[in-house]
């Protein structure tokens, strides 16, 4: 008999259940936002009025998603100090990014690989001399014992990056528009009519008022209901006065269906998961993420997945220049301080 019903449903066209959950969950799911901030396809065509050619607007920048650089440079204050270093070192280091993860957290290896160098490290323990070089060409240099020359040459490296190229910074682990639920609950929520009541302006409001109405409960003692009764979608074959039922799984192929399209669209935005998922739905979902070359990670106390793209810092810094929203949410670019001074 389920055979039967399976293929007569088949025959008119009808979708299973599992289709219907997976196709309602997907369904306006992923938006398509470009980097530079242009239409996609899809919103152009829809917008048959815009015009193709109209001038685009000045974006302008502040801190701390972007800090400008002047055209009449500043002096420099006393506490910024040029490193001093030859032209050659200079273009030589020029098209690293330094990406700050934390507060003063950098990440060196990171920054150098991005930009086609490699950074490395070495120490001479007969004059107690630390290095650091960049494609076999010394960058800098501290003297003392190991450690403490490691920690005073890394922060002289840290200075240089900072005066002569760019810096991303990233000010939260992640943003998102989209926080993903294994379970959804059936039916609608209960209307809620507290700020969608009658103001002094509505002439029934008034009428009442008229014959004595202060505007509490009807009734001689004030016992009638303030609100209306609440309206619920009802979805199921459960009788009238059943208790709502458990929250309904999503199939997981509805959740890799949203991660695929994800990846083929232009949206910035981290996608976030929430703790409901099994350790082995959610190793599901990061073997997916990472064939499309997304980039997944378990972020906080939780262990929430979220799922990235895989953006270079190139990327991002002409992101956040364009004005991108979802990049400036997450990033900071900060200019040198040699085009910011003198």
């Amino acid at each position: 008999m389920p055979i039967a019903r399976e293929s007569k449903r088949k025959s008119n066209g009808e979708l299973s259940w599992k289709s219907k959950i997976i196709r309602q969950f997907v369904n306006g799911w992923i938006e398509s936002d470009n980097i530079d901030g242009t239409e996609s396809p899809s919103k152009a065509e829809a917008n048959p009025v815009a015009k193709p050619n109209a001038p685009k607007k000045n974006t302008q920048y502040n801190y701390p998603n972007f800090v400008k650089s002047s055209e009449e440079k500043t002096p420099a204050p006393a506490t910024v100090t040029d490193p001093g270093l030859d032209k050659r070192t200079i273009r030589r280091i020029e098209n690293v990014i330094a990406y700050f993860y934390g507060e003063d957290k950098i990440s060196l290896k990171l920054s150098f690989e991005q930009a086609g160098l490699l950074l490395e490290t070495s120490y001479d323990e007969t004059g107690q001399v630390f290095r650091y070089t960049v494609n076999e060409h010394e960058i800098c240099r501290a003297v003392g014992p190991q450690q403490e020359a490691h920690t005073k040459a890394r922060d002289e490296l840290v200075r240089i990056l900072q005066f002569y190229c760019y810096t991303v910074k990233r000010l939260k682990e992640f943003h998102t528009r989209r926080n993903v639920f294994r379970k959804m609950t059936e039916g609608g929520s209960k209307q809620n009519f507290k700020d969608n009541r009658i103001d002094e302006g509505n002439i029934g409001f008034r009428m009442l008022q008229k014959q004595g109405w202060s505007g509490g409960s009807l009734g001689s003692s004030e016992e009638g209901i303030l609100e209306p009764i609440g309206v619920q979608k009802k979805n199921n074959k459960s009788g009238l006065g059943t208790e709502s039922s458990e929250p309904q799984k999503i199939p997981l192929e509805a959740f890799m269906l949203a991660i695929k399209q994800y990846a083929a669209g232009n949206a910035l935005y981290d996608l976030v998961f929430s703790p409901q998922f099994s350790v082995h739905h959610v190793q599901k979902l990061r073997d997916l993420a990472s064939s499309l070359k997304l980039f997944p990670q378990m972020i906080g106390k939780k262990k929430q997945l979220v799922i990235s793209k895989n953006l270079t810092l190139r990327e991002i810094k002409e992101g956040v220049l364009k004005g991108h929203s979802d990049l400036c949410a997450k990033y900071a670019v900060i200019p040198p301080i040699s085009q910011r001074f003198k």
